[in-house]
């Protein structure tokens, strides 16, 4: 049986590159290089080449490849410890250099998912850029919650409270979410008026949604639908299908603003908090400061707008 040779006299070579680090911890965490490439905001295939070049540098195998992913070899999980140790401290060192960072130019970055960051952030940073023209904003936009203490990210838009003490939280807002539909639907298949009713319309699926707890009473309709037309874990697909008049389905009330979309009378008792996060450490930095401060005032100026729950009138009402 022929065994891979270990690597401990290789160790100090791969310790020395940190960007050979980066790149093969990130493997070994996300298990693919597709989305190491994601996380690291580069290419797949360079993700590739840089593996291949390290192991041919190091004359052995790191990973290998299985059903469900790329797994750390055993002769490899020496290095993955050092490199893991030698990750925190030179993240415990940005962290602590960015908090004393005077600077008002560089790279902010904020995580939010793809409606706030559509319809509601990125609207908004013109003004912050007029203001501070050196600060470049990066919005990384999805559903993953990035790490704040590696710096995935240097503030995050979420819609729960973080439960690590090194987190700063601060609540900005409350969003209810209701089921929408486009005229052009509503035209032919009429609006929903209660949950009776959404039995029997069409549904687009937004399948991320079904994770979360405070979801429940919209994953219940779903249950219940005899018609599920559409699903995908894009919410920005949803918006697009429900636009089209293909289905019916639950988004926060604020679209209402930016979208032709109509709510319908149905309270499904879905309202959940915004809060706007960062990391204790890096929070003081001035760029970073500056702009969590201007968010933060932007929420501020826009609660009531766009951040109060619909009040849903029934047929009853309005008569």
């Amino acid at each position: 049986m022929v065994t891979t040779p270990p690597l401990k006299s290789k160790v100090p070579n791969i310790l020395g590159d940190w960007d050979d680090v980066r790149f093969f911890l990130a493997v070994a965490k996300t298990g693919s290089f597709s989305a190491a490439a994601t996380q690291l905001n580069t290419k797949q295939t360079t993700v590739g080449r840089r593996i291949q070049a390290l192991e041919r540098r190091l004359g052995a195998k790191l990973f290998d490849r299985h059903r469900h992913g790329m797994e750390v070899t055993p002769a490899a999980r020496g290095v993955l410890v050092q490199a893991e140790s030698m990750m925190s401290n030179a993240t415990s060192i940005e962290r602590h250099l960015a908090g004393l960072d005077r600077e008002m130019a560089g790279i902010v970055r904020i995580a939010a998912t793809e409606g706030i960051a559509a319809n509601w952030l990125v609207p908004r940073l013109g003004k912050l850029r007029t203001l501070h023209p050196d600060i470049i904003v990066q919005v990384i936009v999805g559903d993953q919650v990035l790490d704040l203490a590696t710096r995935q990210a240097d503030l995050a838009i979420r819609f729960f409270r973080p439960t690590s003490n090194q987190l700063v939280a601060a609540r900005v807002g409350q969003v209810n979410m209701s089921i929408f539909a486009a005229p052009n639907y509503i035209e032919q298949y009429g609006l929903p008026q209660s949950l009776e009713d959404l039995r029997d319309h069409q549904i687009v699926d937004h399948t991320t949604l079904h994770a979360l707890p405070a979801l429940k009473p919209w994953s219940e309709v779903v249950e219940r639908s005899h018609s599920i037309v559409l699903r995908t874990n894009s919410s920005y697909a949803a918006m697009e299908a429900v636009s089209g008049g293909y289905g019916i389905s639950v988004f926060p009330d604020y679209i209402a603003k930016t979208t032709t979309l109509r709510p319908a009378p149905i309270d499904l008792n879905i309202v959940r908090d915004i809060w706007l996060v960062s990391h204790e450490e890096t929070n003081k930095g001035a760029r970073i400061r500056t702009v969590i401060d201007y968010v933060r005032e932007q929420f501020r100026l826009d609660e009531r707008e766009w951040f109060s729950p619909i009040v849903h009138r029934t047929s009853a009402d309005a008569a």
